[in-house]
């Protein structure tokens, strides 16, 4: 089943949930950032700056693990794993203006506007999932709940 196939899936991928990503930094510690995300043709992208150290890191190990949940109950999490590559591209990424303007809705405009002059360079990061699966609370429990 692909993600947007799930109606649990789909809901928490097309709502402003952020995503927790996490990668493996070179110093061989786990590493978790929370990030503005779009789902789009069975693969995520997320947007960091050319000098962000979770960019640096996915270059040397692309393995990443993920999870987009909801704070309030009942709860739902979508949690998986995947592989990431990393593009630069010159000014912002192309998602960016989009993910921009689901998060921060009116307030999208002048904080593109501050930042449109300033970013020179952004990188696009693409995971592509190679295992999910998703806890409701409701029909589907932890494995250790069971």
């Amino acid at each position: 089943m692909r993600i947007e196939e799930d109606e649990v899936a789909s809901e928490l991928v097309d709502g402003a949930n952020l995503m927790r990503l996490a990668y493996v930094g070179v110093n061989g510690q786990p590493h978790v950032v929370p990030i503005w995300f779009v789902y789009e043709n069975g693969e995520f992208v997320v947007v960091t700056g050319p000098k962000a150290e979770k960019a640096r890191h996915l270059r040397e190990n692309s393995r990443v693990a993920f999870t987009i949940d909801t704070s309030q109950p009942p709860y739902k999490a979508l949690i998986g794993e995947g592989e990431a590559s990393l593009e630069e591209t010159e000014g912002f990424a192309p998602e960016y203006e989009q993910l921009a303007r689901r998060y921060l809705g009116p307030a999208a405009d002048a904080y593109l506007s501050n930042l449109r002059t300033r970013v020179k360079r952004q990188v696009r990061i693409a995971i592509r999932p190679t295992r999910w699966h998703v806890i409701d609370f409701v029909k589907r429990f932890p494995k250790s709940l069971s």
